[in-house]
């Protein structure tokens, strides 16, 4: 079962610390937020039950307690594994059969020690949509949503990637347009244009940001070179 092997103080985050699960780094979150946690701990979290017939009160403790923490462990299997928002990963584990007062449980508990952070995981996942392979702002927004993840937070994200990154829609848009290009280098300069646009379209972007990605992509493809170029 996955354990909290260390947490150590963050050489990049001053005020928080990097937890370790297996040995390997599992998240980033304020000093404060792991206060209660330290390595192999166990501190199961369960609401309160009815007990059955014949039970005793330490019977139904045990197996509450037993039940919670087992909900738990597998959370964290579930997030070892990749990153996950709270509702993507409530839904998972009711799928795989948890007790739902359980599952609420442990999403309590995971947030609470930092370890499941909506903000942080959009913010995540727009960085990878806008640094990475590039993504229009509509499609970032439809797959974090898809996600669970709320819009306002979805929003926030995508504006502080764009402003860390120092970029906007449109420079995404240009990006993706000359990454496209070099599959269609083969073709007509006006069915370039053509399948460049309905690609960018598809990809979710402003029909206004499309026209100016491909003035700024096929005007400077088609631009004389300057005349210090030429013999």
């Amino acid at each position: 079962m996955p354990i909290i092997t260390g947490i150590v103080p963050s050489p990049d985050k001053p005020g928080h610390v990097v937890i370790l699960v297996d040995g390997v780094e599992f998240a980033t979150v304020p000093e404060a937020s792991a206060a209660d946690l330290a390595p192999g701990q166990s501190n199961p979290t369960a609401p309160p039950r009815r007990l059955g017939e014949g039970e005793s009160p330490g019977e139904g403790a045990k197996k509450i307690g037993g039940s919670a923490e087992k909900t738990y462990e597998r959370a964290l299997r579930l997030l070892s594994f990749r990153a996950r928002s709270a509702r993507e990963l409530e839904k998972r584990l009711i799928e795989k059969g948890e007790p739902r007062e359980h599952v609420a449980a442990a999403i309590q508990r995971l947030c609470a020690n930092g370890l499941l952070d909506d903000a942080r995981f959009a913010e995540a996942k727009a960085r990878s949509g806008i640094v990475g392979k590039p993504r229009s702002r509509r499609r970032i927004e439809q797959d974090l949503a898809r996600k669970g993840v709320a819009r306002d937070v979805a929003d926030a994200a995508i504006r502080q990637v764009m402003a860390d990154e120092g970029t906007d829609e449109l420079a995404v848009a240009e990006r993706a347009a000359r990454k496209k290009m070099r599959t269609l280098a083969r073709l007509d300069p006006a069915e370039q244009r053509q399948k460049l646009y309905a690609f960018l379209a598809r990809q979710g972007y402003a029909p206004d940001v499309v026209r100016r990605a491909l003035r700024a992509v096929l005007d400077a493809r088609d631009a004389p070179p300057p005349d210090g170029d030429v013999e």
